[in-house]
């Protein structure tokens, strides 16, 4: 063999080991710097925008939870083959002096679980009262990010939740699902 192939062959190997062993202090060799964050006396305020009472309440069997920050239905159904209106199923009062933006979604897949495919359609509309003028988009539950999108309620302001449910014609007294709503509050409504 030629001396100069064997010398570049040593040097690709020397090259290539000194590139590695590069590589494998620069992984294995750390500087950290930790700086920290405290947050001292965080306090509890009043909620400005709740959950309450509607209507419908009784029939859709809403509970509010602690402080209106928690709502839940455990006696809402339909027929099959036909829409059953809940047309203020519960509230969202805005008890701020101002305006306050909202935004009602059916956020994720994992929200909704049980007998779906028996149901032929499921909707949820807010409105300025049981009947009245629609407030945002429908959502459509099932449908993975539908939602109201943000609207401000104004101050003082007292909004229904309406749903509708229409269970396809098959579907049998034994079929259930459940929903989950997601609420969500822009910004820190003041006192």
């Amino acid at each position: 063999m030629d001396a100069r192939k064997i010398r570049y062959k040593r040097l690709v190997k020397l090259l290539t080991l000194l590139v590695t062993s590069m590589l494998i202090a620069t992984v294995s060799a750390a500087v950290y710097n930790y700086m920290y964050v405290q947050s001292e006396d965080i306090s509890t305020k009043t909620p400005k925008v709740t959950f309450a009472s509607a209507a419908d309440s009784t029939a859709s069997g809403f509970s509010a939870g602690t402080n209106g920050t928690y709502a839940s239905f455990n006696s809402m159904a339909g027929w099959p083959n036909a829409t059953r209106t809940y047309q203020a199923a519960c509230a969202i009062q805005n008890s701020h002096t101002a305006a306050v933006e909202i935004e009602l979604k059916f956020d994720l897949a994992g929200d909704w679980s049980g007998d779906t495919g028996q149901v032929d359609s499921m909707t949820v509309i807010l409105r300025d009262s049981a009947g009245g003028t629609q407030q945002g988009s429908t959502i459509n539950v099932g449908t993975v990010g539908s939602s109201t999108a943000a609207i401000n309620i104004p101050a003082s302001t007292t909004w229904v939740v309406e749903w509708n449910i229409k269970w396809n014609a098959n579907a049998q007294s034994t079929h259930q699902v459940t929903v989950k709503l997601t609420l969500i509050v822009t910004g820190e409504p003041g006192d």
